[in-house]
């Protein structure tokens, strides 16, 4: 018998260009595959991976993770995949048990708590493969290790030798593994089902389809079945009863299901062949400790007719199985007992268990190693098997395996509570779920509430082995042996406790289907999570809507709109359901991300310039002006957010993806004097894209006069389509394409893993929606609620103009400071001794500064983060994922230097921790006083820039990529600063770049701020038990005073109606868009509810083709009296010759598509968006 690795060499070797594995747009032939695995093999032997460890795939899934788990074979070691999705810490414990060598993780993310080498999956591209054979294996070694529950309250480690996976997969009839045969893999990483789907084709000859990471959804499923002609599909009898009941055309196409985990339901198998009479439908069974299956039954139609259970069927090849009695003699054909297996399909062992191997893998009288499988079976006459149940306590929920005693150890380690035990009910919707009976420490009046020990058992627990209720009890019931009664425990009750009132229209058949769903009646407040709902049910009742509503919605929808009041209007506006989902091309009107949706906004709201990104390449000898052209245009057909416009439907952003000739982002070829060249980049950096009409891209080589063979290519990108990380793949790509363009060979830059536009639905998903209490978002969003709350209103104070205006403009100056490498590597060391990071130790320093300078001991300073620094799947899309975070730092009481930068590094971990949800839904939550022109909560921000370096290989380039400055501030105060590393990996030096608002700041303050930074710095790293008020900083020019605080909200006055037409109108337009019956005159927008973007939408609705209305008035004027008379002086002024933005070429739509015609696709976004909060006025 040959190992699993081998198999699929012998297929590398036989077929080696015949397609093996499909993830998304990439796909990989054989001899791709077969490469690859042994680079990664190669890269984990250079990281001391040997022969019999245990290496932690910590992937989602994806090509990578495919790669990886063939590279872990090769080298002789077995992988354990470390579900993402799983909680960290049960994670850790797994990785604990099994004893990795190793663990496989992107860049940037890391398992914490686990001490083993990290080694990445990108760094396998340099290893020289590791050759055939290199590492001997033996079948008998371990292939794998997969976690299921374990009854000692900790998961228990099955380690699955190679011969077990071979001897399931080859040899068999059971499915089709080969040539032609082509598998979905969608069962859950941590499932032995996972080996199926993957092992079965590739080592067969097949192909295996990735389904997208995170649950499969029946949708997708039926999309990839249809694109990729997949023949053979594997499910969950409980996904398998949801498939059938809500989405009976997913199956089409199929060849063959196997369906298993759990009971096989016979009125649903029924219906299946019904609608597809040549499905090969099989039923297996088999538990992981024996490899995916023992047995597999063909199901036929006299199974159906006899009214009973479908059998499980005979054991595979190689596969014994008995059935005992408790002394382990047989019992005859009939007789109801345990089931045994033998054979080379069974597992080596539990890792690190050796009492409980010795217990579950017995040695029989007539001298086979068995495995007792806890299943009850009786044998009919014809040698087939009928499941009956369990012989312990063991359960399955949703097609996973339980032990209730591992739940009920983790609830018994809550500090409230004395004890636990765990059931599984039948509930009224169809499925099993778990019930804790729970005895708190002080009575059943001090029990902790059922949303306390949910979260609890969330933070530890799998997904499938949380409770769903949670029933508290003075004690638990016993039986007189002294056990666990568990006939005696009160049933739970189901039902939750009325809400709302009742509703017609689209709300009231949405509660009429969620009550069809979770099988109680439901009011339209209702939280479909709260009533028990899970994913399985999610994706029944997005199947009921589809069919009842005749409309298509995704499961993601329901999480972020789970009541059916939230649920109606996506509904009401969501596009018609179609026989199968077809893949949407990437035109028409489609939603914008988060991060976009911000930068939009300031574009609207006359940001000018101020987020351009403007890149400089400086280049001698020749270049070819039509190639370099021609490039940029390979780039944003890579990158489609480079040919995207940015269009508006009823006050809201949406992005139109374009294509064909006028996706080619503007280029020029100017030849210019030395001595205006400046002049040109200047006035060329500060382009006011319209994002309207333009695409956000465009590049311009300027070629000197004098010297013809010196050149300047700026290429600029505005923010909204790019951020500074964005500067390494967009100028990699550019000079691969023009290299491959001048040598007239093909341009291969190939399709994104994944797409910006999918990036920001992936994260959308991972966060979940603000309303589930028990989401990321919600959780990241009560920290900003606490630690944000009460914050001095209009940031630091400091010395600002006497003359300043009330709405700043965009005018910058900047003062800039050099730190050489001896001082940057001081910083960092003095940093590290203390446990903190460079950009710490800048943080301590700028707030030790403008203590000086009069700021008040409660302060806040913002800082960017990459949102995608993290995520290896986007190092290399170039698009906008910066957030913005709100550092606070309480400096009272003339710390200490060390105190100091204890509290800084505490802030700065706590925010980094929780930087996912989006600025603007922080913004909406807290609701701060808005101020026209200026940022929410801070407008002193500290960004340190240390990424890679963008290297630029195009011919002739004797720097790297320059960032020209545009004129424009983003923010009052920005300290920048660019850190450098030497080629050794030692600190190159520090710039720091401070840009000011040259309207708001004198520059001598700003002048004397960049030289108190550093001395902050220097004088703290030398003496960090200095007093803030003892350290040797120059003295400010002045200190702020009351004089420099920003003019506060005017105070809110007693209602009244409006009382002029203009007034009424604007009332009108606030009551439509906020939702509200009435508003009086002095009523404050943004009291009201509003935010940005209804904003643009009151706007919008206020606006006339002559005499248009901006956000920014608004911001301005937040109150119906004061906005009324704001536009009647505006029209008493003249109207300007000139638009603000110059006219220029737009790019045309495509002739026969109207703009409104996918108005249901740009409404659907429209309920999401409304609820942001923008950055900025």
């Amino acid at each position: 018998m040959e190992c699993v690795h081998e198999l699929l060499e012998e297929q590398a070797r036989s077929a080696p260009d015949a397609l093996a594995l499909i993830d998304g747009d990439d796909r990989l032939t054989y001899a791709e595959l077969d490469a690859c695995a042994a680079r990664s093999a190669a890269l984990l032997a250079r990281h001391g991976v040997r022969h019999g460890d245990t290496v932690g795939v910590y992937l989602e899934r994806s090509a990578d993770l495919v790669v990886t788990v063939l590279g872990v074979l090769k080298a002789g070691a077995a992988y354990l995949i470390l579900d993402p999705a799983f909680p960290k810490a049960r994670l850790r414990a797994m990785a604990a048990d099994a004893a990795v060598t190793a663990v496989v993780a992107p860049r940037g993310r890391h398992l914490t708590g686990v001490e083993a080498p990290v080694v990445h999956p990108e760094d396998a591209g340099t290893a020289p493969p590791l050759s055939h054979g290199a590492v001997p294996v033996r079948p008998t070694d371990p292939a794998c290790v997969m976690f299921t529950s374990g009854s000692t309250g900790r998961p228990k480690g099955i380690a699955a030798p190679h011969e077990a996976v071979t001897a399931t997969l080859t040899g068999q009839d059971f499915a089709s593994f080969g040539p032609g045969a082509v598998w979905l893999q969608c069962a859950p990483l941590s499932w032995d089902a996972f080996a199926l789907e993957l092992w079965g084709p590739l080592t067969g000859g097949g192909t295996c389809v990735l389904h997208p990471a995170g649950r499969p959804e029946p949708l997708v499923m039926a999309r990839l079945i249809a694109e990729h002609g997949i023949t053979s599909l594997y499910l969950s009898a409980s996904l398998f009863n949801v498939v059938v009941d809500e989405y009976p055309d997913a199956l089409a196409g199929l060849s063959e299901l196997l369906v298993g985990g759990e009971a096989l339901s016979p009125p649903h198998v029924a219906r299946a062949l019904e609608r597809r009479p040549g499905l090969r439908l099989s039923n297996g069974y088999g538990p992981v400790e024996c490899m995916v299956f023992l047995t597999v039954h063909p199901v036929v139609p006299e199974d159906l007719r006899t009214g009973g259970p479908l059998p499980i069927g005979r054991p595979l090849a190689g596969k014994r199985l008995y059935v005992l009695d408790e002394r382990l003699r047989p019992v005859p054909d009939g007789t109801t007992g345990e089931l045994y297996a033998a054979g080379t399909g069974l597992a080596r062992d539990y890792v690190g268990q050796p009492a409980l191997t010795a217990e579950r893998f017995v040695a029989a009288p007539f001298g086979e190693r068995l495995y007792r499988t806890g299943d009850l079976v009786r044998r009919r006459p014809d040698d087939v098997l009928e499941y009956l149940g369990r012989a312990d306590s063991q359960v399955k929920i949703r097609g996973f395996r339980v032990e209730p005693a591992e739940v009920e150890t983790v609830l018994a380690g809550h500090p409230a509570l004395d004890r636990a035990a765990v059931v599984a009910h039948a509930h009224p919707a169809g499925d099993r779920q778990l019930t804790a009976y729970v005895v708190p420490r002080g009575g059943r009046e001090q029990a902790p509430t059922a949303e306390e020990l949910h979260v609890y058992a969330r933070g530890i627990l799998a997904d499938h082995l949380v409770p769903a209720a949670f029933v508290a009890l003075d004690a638990l019931p016993l039986t007189p042996s002294g056990k666990l009664d568990r006939a005696a425990l009160p049933k739970p009750d189901l039902a939750p406790a009325r809400t709302g009132t009742a509703a017609d229209g689209t709300v009231g058949t949405l509660c009429e289907l969620f009550s069809q769903v979770l099988a109680t009646p439901v009011a339209p407040d209702d939280d479909f999570f709260r009533l028990r709902g899970n994913s399985l049910l999610a994706a029944r009742l997005m199947g009921r809507i589809r069919s009842v509503l005749g409309v298509e919605l995704d499961i993601r929808t329901l999480f972020e709109a789970p009541t059916p009041v939230l649920l109606a209007p996506f509904a009401d506006r969501a596009p018609a359901a179609v026989s199968l989902p077809v893949p949407a091309a990437a035109s028409g009107p489609l939603p914008v991300s988060d991060a976009q949706q911000r930068l939009w906004f300031l574009d609207r709201t006359g940001a000018g310039a101020a987020y351009n990104l403007p890149m400089l390449v400086r280049l001698r000898g020749a270049v070819d002006p039509a190639a370099l052209a021609g490039a940029l245009a390979d780039v944003a057909d890579r990158h489609d957010v480079l040919r995207t416009l940015f269009e508006e439907a009823d006050g809201v952003p949406v992005r139109r993806v374009v294509r064909g000739t006028a996706a080619r982002p503007p280029f020029a070829h100017l030849h210019v004097s030395a001595g205006e060249l400046d002049d040109r980049l200047a006035e060329e950096a500060g382009w006011r894209f319209d994002l309207r009409a333009e695409l956000p891209c465009r590049a311009v080589l300027f070629t000197l006069k004098e010297r013809p063979d010196e050149h300047a290519l700026l290429v600029l990108v505005h923010h909204i389509a790019g951020d500074g990380w964005s500067l390494l793949p967009l100028f990699r790509d550019l000079s691969q394409a023009y290299a491959a363009r001048v040598r007239g060979g093909p341009v291969r830059l190939g399709p994104l893993t994944v797409p910006y536009a999918e990036h920001a639905r992936r994260r959308l998903d991972r966060l979940g929606s603000a309303a589930d209490p028990d989401s990321p978002a919600a959780r990241q969003l009560a920290y900003w609620s606490e630690k944000l709350a009460a914050l001095p209103a209009g940031g630091p104070l400091l010395p600002r103009r006497p003359e300043r205006p009330a709405v700043p403009g965009p005018d910058a100056g900047v003062v800039v400071r050099l730190l050489d490498p001896a001082a940057h590597a001081r910083l960092v060391e003095a940093a590290r001794a203390q446990g903190a990071t460079l950009f710490m130790a800048l943080h301590a320093a700028l707030v030790t500064a403008l203590l000086r300078a009069g700021t008040e001991a409660d302060t806040a300073v913002g800082t960017p983060v990459a949102a995608r620094a993290a995520e290896s799947e986007v190092a290399d899309v170039v698009g906008f994922f910066v957030n913005l975070l709100v550092l606070r730092t309480d400096a009272s009481g003339d710390p200490t230097a060390a105190e100091l930068l204890a509290r800084v590094r505490d802030t700065d971990l706590g925010a980094f921790a929780h930087q996912d949800v989006p600025f603007e839904d922080v913004v909406g939550v807290l609701n701060p006083a808005r101020r026209p022109g200026r940022q929410p909560f801070t407008e002193v921000v500290l960004a340190l820039q240390n990424n890679a370096r963008a290297e630029v290989t195009l011919p002739g380039a004797d720097s790297g990529v320059e960032l020209v400055r545009t004129g424009s501030a983003r923010f009052e105060l920005l300290v920048d600063v660019l850190e450098t590393t030497a080629a050794d990996g030692t600190p190159g030096g520090l710039t720091l770049t401070f840009e000011y608002r040259t309207d708001s700041l004198e520059e001598s303050f700003v002048t004397w701020l960049a030289e108190a930074l550093p001395r902050a710095l220097e004088t703290a790293a030398a003496d960090p038990e200095a007093r803030l008020s003892a350290l040797a900083l120059p003295e400010p020019p002045r200190r702020a005073d009351d004089g420099d605080r920003l003019a506060a909200p005017a105070p809110a006055l007693a209602p009244e109606h409006p009382g002029t037409p203009l007034e009424a109108r604007i009332a009108a337009a606030w009551c439509d868009v906020l939702g509200l019956s009435r508003v009086g005159r002095h009523d404050d927008f943004f009291g009201l509810g509003g935010n940005s973007l209804r904003a643009v939408r009151v706007t919008a609705r206020l606006s006339t083709p002559d005499r248009p209305v901006t956000a920014s008035q608004l911001f301005a004027n937040p109150t119906v009296a004061t906005l009324a008379v704001d536009l009647e002086q505006a029209a008493a002024r003249p109207q300007p010759a000139m638009t603000l933005i110059p006219r220029r070429p737009r790019v045309p739509r495509p002739p026969d598509r109207a703009p409104r015609t996918t108005a249901t696709t740009t409404d659907r976004s429209n309920r999401k968006q409304e609820d942001r909060q923008w950055t900025s006025a």
